[in-house]
């Protein structure tokens, strides 16, 4: 069952030569942006196509300026983020994706950038900085300006199982099996590397995967249950704990429409729904 609230949207944040928000629910008509548009993938994938293309399933997509597209959310949530193409941080992502090319997928996904509780802080909380945070980690590592930090692969491999895949999946168990530990060394050397225990790291995932059935347009109860939650007061409990705010307030606070200017002279962003055209 589901709320049939569509689309559903977090606040809309602009900045000068960038905005962004959490997208779901939703199947565009054709549209086109007089910026660069990346699309990642919060949850599973997504459904895009081009005037000139069929549909395609994607993680993450670099779309260029201008390009007519549609996109499907496919049940799942979109960090989408808009970059002036004029500015140094888009030119250096477009001369490295985007050299005679209208679109790129990426080889990866926004888990390779930032963890969950990052994701999940930005989604729920209405607050600019910890969008800004976000979009700068992101953008910072995309345009290559910051070295990647080594990481041991057992724990990368381990944070994208977590963070992809169903919350049922997600045993402890499992996780060892795939990445060929024992679950004692992997609980040790997961906390050693993150900083954070194994069992809060896939709380924090069950809890973003039940916001993400909420902002697909699942119903609370529902959702709560999916991710594997005895029910909506245990839901509600755990993400109070983790996150400081219930899901009611969440539904609450995140309102479609909601625009927040975060400078004095932000991203001149205009989308083209066929002849018209929409200027914020």
């Amino acid at each position: 069952m589901k709320h049939g609230k569509s689309p559903y949207t977090s606040t809309f944040y602009m900045w000068n030569g960038v905005a962004a928000f959490f997208y779901s629910s939703h199947l565009t008509s054709f549209h086109s942006h007089n910026t660069i548009q990346l699309v990642l993938d919060t949850q599973k994938d997504f459904r895009f196509k081009t005037k000139d293309s069929g549909w395609k399933t994607y993680k993450s997509l670099i779309i260029k300026e201008n390009v007519i597209h549609q996109l499907d959310t496919n049940d799942s949530v979109q960090l989408i983020i808009y970059l002036d193409a004029e500015t140094r941080i888009a030119q250096s992502i477009k001369s490295k994706y985007l050299i005679e090319k209208e679109i790129q997928p990426l080889d990866f996904n926004i888990f390779h950038f930032v963890n969950s509780n990052e994701i999940q802080q930005a989604l729920i909380k209405p607050e600019s900085a910890l969008m800004e945070n976000l979009l700068n980690r992101i953008l910072q590592s995309l345009s290559l300006e910051i070295a990647h930090i080594p990481i041991d692969e057992r724990i990368l491999k381990a944070e994208q199982i977590i963070s992809t895949a169903h919350p049922e999946q997600t045993t402890i168990k499992f996780i060892a099996d795939k990445v060929c530990l024992s679950e004692s060394r992997l609980r040790s050397l997961f906390k050693q590397v993150t900083g954070v225990s194994l069992y809060r790291y896939i709380l924090w995932n069950k809890i973003r995967y039940a916001t993400n059935q909420i902002m697909a347009g699942h119903l609370v109860n529902d959702a709560a249950i999916d991710a594997g939650f005895t029910d909506s007061s245990h839901f509600h409990k755990m993400m109070v704990k983790m996150f400081g705010i219930s899901p009611s307030k969440f539904l609450k606070e995140n309102k479609p429409d909601s625009l927040v200017m975060c400078d004095e002279s932000p991203l001149h962003f205009e989308t083209r729904v066929y002849n018209k055209v929409q200027r914020i």
